[in-house]
């Protein structure tokens, strides 16, 4: 196989493993369907960041301004839906390339940089994430880009990839706020490898400039929309500080449950491993930065640090070569034995990756069972009650814009809402039963259509406006 061919062959392998289990239609998120929600608003008007006409700017842009551009000519729901999972599917197709090319400039060793790309590939978080309508996959991209730039702008002295680096940066907290542990590991590692010897580097300067400059856009708009400049990242943190705290211990056990105990072994190994030069700086600096910053966030899930599926990939690697390194010790003979070698990392590749590609295939079938009742409602209600004024319970508020586009919905949250509900504003009610206490639709204005799923969720029709099958 011509070694030019490598690069693509991984590319082709990642997207072909995501399309081969590419998510149902009826598994849908409800951050998944704001960002399309927010998405098909910003083909109106780039500047138009809202939802249900509210500025979400806590939200971070640069995936739903990717999806947007896509959605001036996909219009259609549900291929909206698909065209969100497919750029998720490139971005992590492009990662695996990239962990393959780092773990080239990294290991030098050819065979090493496929098997960090395959234990990219198997990461049951990376898999997962890298085809929902979600931005992980896009933030994983633009985080490792941005490492892979640094370090090989520094490798081999290259200033306009270490100032390429600090965009890759800003793309990456543009995508997701916490990115902003980029510039952590950025100068934990000029810190370990150069102490203070960096900041007399200009061109470490020109790309703070450079990232400011990449957020400027975002910032300006949060001034103009939102009520300060750094407000969108505030109001972020805030969303995030109020939902369920998790303790870390609780959350490392999280990890464990979704990853699989294999992956977080041989990274941890493969991080004991290190040397202190500049390859491990870069590791340690990589891993342990981006998961402080994550563990130091109130409210944490396991699909946060998907980010760092490309440092465990590497560290992974090295953790595999330990091991192989302790058996050739054990069998010195080994050593001489180039293909009963070969063998054994074979072996070794099979024996430890299985289990972790099975891990990914568990976990990725468990996503596809999310919203999997609320989009079948919710499509039934599309189907046969259209509607322009929708009330809906808040746990489908995001899902209901998705599969009713154009419409007005709301929530029963505020007396505003009771009001309407009262004088028969809606054209259309969607309860969703574990929502808790829900205002009763007046009879003089509402009928019960439809119950579904034993009555978890119920529909209901403005009178007037009833002209749908009767009820099930």
């Amino acid at each position: 196989m011509p070694k030019k061919a490598i690069p693509l062959l991984i590319f082709l392998l990642a997207f072909s493993i995501q399309l081969a289990t590419f998510s149902p239609w009826d598994t849908l998120t409800y951050d998944g369907a704001l960002y399309i929600d927010i998405a098909r608003n910003l083909v109106r008007s780039p500047s138009n960041f809202t939802y249900q006409g509210v500025y979400v700017m806590y939200r971070p842009p640069l995936y739903p301004y990717t999806l947007s551009i896509a959605y001036h000519f996909v219009k259609e729901p549900l291929r909206q839906l698909s065209i969100a999972r497919i750029v998720s599917v490139v971005f992590f197709s492009l990662t695996a390339l990239l962990v393959y090319l780092l773990s080239r400039e990294l290991f030098e060793d050819r065979t090493k940089s496929i098997i960090a790309s395959l234990f990219f590939m198997f990461n049951p978080l990376a898999l997962t994430m890298g085809g929902r309508e979600l931005v992980h996959s896009q933030f994983t991209f633009f985080y490792t880009l941005a490492i892979y730039l640094f370090y090989t702008g520094r490798k081999y002295g290259n200033r306009e990839k270490v100032l390429l680096a600090f965009i890759a940066g800003g793309f990456a907290i543009l995508t997701r706020y916490t990115g902003l542990s980029i510039v952590g590991v950025f100068f934990t590692y000029l810190w370990l490898v150069e102490y203070w010897g960096w900041v007399r580097e200009k061109t470490y300067w020109i790309g703070i400039l450079l990232l400011l400059l990449t957020l400027f856009p975002w910032l300006y708009m949060g001034h103009l929309y939102y009520g300060g400049a750094l407000k969108p990242f505030s109001i972020g943190m805030r969303a995030v500080t109020v939902d369920k705290p998790v303790a870390v211990s609780e959350y490392l056990k999280m990890i464990l449950r979704d990853m699989g105990k294999i992956v977080p072994a041989l990274a941890l190994l493969g991080l004991l491993m290190q040397k202190q030069d500049e390859r491990g700086w870069l590791l340690i600096s990589w891993a342990i930065v981006g998961l402080c910053g994550i563990l130091m966030v109130t409210h944490k899930e396991t699909r946060f640090i998907t980010f760092l599926s490309p440092a465990l990939a590497i560290l992974s690697a090295d953790g595999l070569e330990a091991i192989l390194n302790i058996i050739k010790e054990t069998i010195k003979s080994l050593t001489e034995k180039k293909k009963l070698e070969a063998v054994l990392l074979t072996a070794l590749v099979v024996i430890l990756l299985t289990p972790t590609a099975m891990s990914a295939y568990h976990l990725k079938n468990k996503w596809n069972t999310v919203g999997k009742y609320e989009s079948h409602t919710l499509r039934f209600a599309s189907e046969h009650y259209p509607a322009e004024k929708i009330l809906t319970s808040p746990s489908l508020y995001t899902m209901t814009g998705f599969y009713y586009p154009g419409a007005r919905v709301e929530m029963p949250i505020t007396k505003v809402c009771a009001e309407k509900l009262k004088n028969g504003y809606y054209q259309l009610i969607i309860y969703k039963e574990s929502d808790g206490l829900l205002p009763p639709p007046p009879e003089e204005n509402y009928v019960l259509a439809v119950e579904l799923y034993h009555g978890k969720f119920k529909i209901y029709v403005k009178k007037s406006h009833s002209n749908a099958p009767a009820s099930q």
